[in-house]
């Protein structure tokens, strides 16, 4: 099954779309006169909107002048002490904050790639990204200082610089933030790397996905036009900088609409509805965990009402969820949305009016995308409804893998990204994520995919969370095993949860076991680790 969201959203949303050719491969962009880079998204809200709050992080509150200022001292310096010059990579270990803010445009002001690293990372994955990047220079907070300083002589950077005190062997940050300001020595291209994210590499080693100007700057568009965002939103912040939710649909969709960025050094739900209210907060894009979290706090409904757009995606999403969201929220728009590092945040999106009647489905192929769904064995095109690889083209994919060729060949050598999904297209075009390639169930021939049953799970009232593998069964080969984390306060019995799901769908995807657990174990880019649970 095709589909291509052009001829999916409202025509006021695609009409103005222009095709173009990046990295060979011809693809739908949003018009001509679009920001080119990430130094256009702040060069423009600086013009447009000086005055208006730009980022705002505990104690700091910076102006779109003010924080052009502060990226512009710090490429300076970068480049006036290091020589940091267009392609070289500046690795960044730094929490939410001004200084990983201004550090991602400061090396787009010197045409340089950031290095978005997970603060959870030890020191042997630390020194696997640092080396196989090539960063010549670290900037990070001076608590990650435990795991870099054994790693010191065995990585290419030439320096650290430390947030607060530094510790020997490394300088302070404020050396780069306090010096002159000069207009950039640079200037990118739109094809050119932006960033290197590396992938939670549950299959293997970590590979380096190179995000691109045009494919973020595509993202940052699609968000705001298949949202219906103003350029005086706020967004909170309530996940990491690191990954593409943080930094592509929320810091930079809210740069190229002159917006507000409200970030959280890390969550904590009750500061967080605090902030809704006194940031007056009007976006937010968070997995669905974290909404729970929030309706799980007292007095929770008096907070938020400035809320305009509320997003989530991630993982599976109960109706329960959204008709809560929808009683606390009734003025927003509720979206779900599907995307990967490898394809700069969004893919698919729900559209507002969908958020109940399409709540199984991840929505439409954004604007500039086309999506299709293959048969993995043999690449032949499904039929709508049937279950296939999923598989994406279009401006957002990433231009590959950072020096390793073959990786890039095999996921997106024809042009078109092999997400490892497998989904579902239906006649109306609306996409449902069914389950990893590899983790799909084998029950004596009959296919289970785990989502279908995650669902169902998080659908009881007294599940916060749950993950479904596959384990070894003697008669059909594979069986089901839910792993649940009750909600606060409440208690699961194992026979509970099966008889909630044989009420609900077919015998055979009924758990054999039941395991009752507080916390789902998890990768540091926060995926659930299946093997851990198997």
């Amino acid at each position: 099954m095709h589909a291509r969201g052009v001829d999916l959203w409202p025509a006021e949303l695609t009409r103005d779309l222009v095709e173009e050719l990046h990295f060979g491969r011809r693809v739908r962009c949003y018009p001509a006169d679009r920001p080119r880079t990430l130094v256009d998204l702040l060069e423009r809200a600086a013009a447009r909107v000086p005055d208006r709050d730009a980022v705002v992080a505990g104690e700091r509150r910076l102006t779109w002048r003010e924080f052009r200022a502060e990226v512009r001292r710090l490429a300076t310096a970068l480049h006036a002490r290091h020589g940091i010059k267009p392609g070289d990579r500046v690795a960044l270990l730094l929490v939410n904050g001004v200084e990983f803010c201004a550090g991602v445009f400061a090396c787009a002001q010197l045409g340089a790639i950031a290095v978005t690293l997970n603060t959870k990372l030890k020191s042997r994955e630390l020194e696997f990204m640092l080396q196989n990047s090539g960063a010549r220079v670290l900037l990070m907070n001076a608590e990650w200082w435990r795991e870099i300083e054994p790693i010191r002589g065995t990585t290419s950077c030439e320096a650290y610089y430390v947030t607060g005190e530094a510790p020997r062997g490394a300088e302070p940050f404020e050396r780069l933030a306090d010096g002159p300001e000069a207009p950039p020595p640079a200037r990118p291209e739109e094809d050119d790397v932006a960033f290197i994210m590396y992938t939670s590499g549950t299959t293997g080693r970590p590979k380096g996905a190179e995000g691109t100007h045009v494919g973020i700057v595509s993202s940052a568009i699609t968000y705001a036009r298949c949202f219906g965002l103003r350029d005086d939103e706020r967004t909170l912040v309530a996940v990491p900088l690191f990954h593409v939710t943080g930094l592509i649909a929320q810091l930079l969709t809210m740069a190229y609409l002159g917006g507000t960025t409200v970030v959280m050094r890390t969550f904590s739900a009750p500061e967080a509805l605090r902030l809704l209210d006194d940031e007056r907060i009007t976006h937010m894009v968070a997995a669905p965990t974290v909404y729970v979290m929030l309706m799980n706090e007292a007095g929770y409904r008096e907070r938020g009402r400035t809320l305009r757009v509320v997003a989530y995606g991630g993982a599976p999403i109960p109706q329960g969820t959204i008709r809560a969201l929808g009683q606390w929220l009734p003025g927003a728009r509720l979206h779900n949305a599907y995307g990967l590092t490898e394809t700069s945040s969004p893919a698919t999106i729900l559209p507002a009016g969908d958020a109940l009647r399409k709540s199984a489905t991840v929505g439409w192929p954004v604007p500039t995308a086309e999506v299709c769904t293959v048969r993995p064995e043999t690449g032949a095109p499904c039929a709508p409804d049937d279950v296939g690889e999923l598989r994406i083209r279009g401006p957002m994919v990433v231009s590959g893998y950072w020096a390793n060729p073959e990786a890039t060949a095999a996921a997106m050598g024809d042009g078109w990204l092999r997400t490892g999904d497998l989904a579902r297209i239906d006649r109306e075009g609306y996409v449902t994520i069914m389950d990893r390639l590899k983790d799909m169930i084998n029950r004596g021939g009959e296919k289970i995919y785990c989502v279908e049953v995650e669902e169902v799970l998080c659908d009881h009232p007294a599940v916060l969370e749950a993950a479904v593998v596959g384990v070894a069964d003697p008669t059909y080969g594979e069986a089901v095993k839910a792993c649940v984390v009750p909600r606060p306060g409440r208690s699961i019995e194992a026979d509970e949860i099966r008889e909630w799901v044989a009420a609900r769908l077919a015998k055979f995807k009924v758990p054999r076991e039941v395991a009752v657990l507080e916390t789902l174990p998890r990768n540091p880019n926060g995926k659930v680790v299946k093997s851990a649970l198997r």
